[in-house]
């Protein structure tokens, strides 16, 4: 019952902290910092990771389950809004993941409810990770 209660009820929220953070500026680009290689690379493994949970959805809810894949949207919306080498290296980090981890997962089974699970507290974490990015705590460098 509680793994059900946090796949219903508490993933939806995990990524939400990234994207309802995010500032209001970002699609005209005003008033943010240059994005470091780190930066880059968090914002490449949170694709990654993105891929991932929506292959072990995938074989838990179907095909027309897009849950993690409007995250992914989301998340190029906002980091790679425009046609280059940043949006097709988050592309390709979430399909080649998602490929990978259908390959891993082909059935639904307690395993594959409990990777989504551990792929979206991963991507909690690098979201956190990237909020932070564009709202540092004052006091630290």
């Amino acid at each position: 019952m509680a793994q059900k209660f946090a796949h219903v009820v508490i993933l939806p929220l995990l990524l939400a902290s990234l994207l309802a953070t995010l500032p209001a500026s970002r699609a005209n680009g005003q008033g943010l910092p240059l994005r470091s290689q780190q930066y880059l690379g968090d914002a490449q493994h949170l694709a990654a990771v993105l891929g991932k949970a929506h292959g072990v959805r995938y074989a838990c809810k179907g095909k027309h389950d897009q849950y993690w894949r409007k995250h992914m949207i989301e998340l190029l919306d906002l980091e790679a809004p425009d046609r280059g080498a940043l949006r097709d290296s988050l592309v390709r980090a979430f399909n080649n993941a998602f490929k990978r981890t259908r390959s891993r997962f082909p059935l639904c089974t307690t395993e594959t409810v409990e990777a989504e699970a551990t792929y979206a507290a991963e991507g909690r974490e690098i979201a956190d990770r990237m909020a932070a990015y564009y709202f540092p705590k004052p006091g630290r460098n």
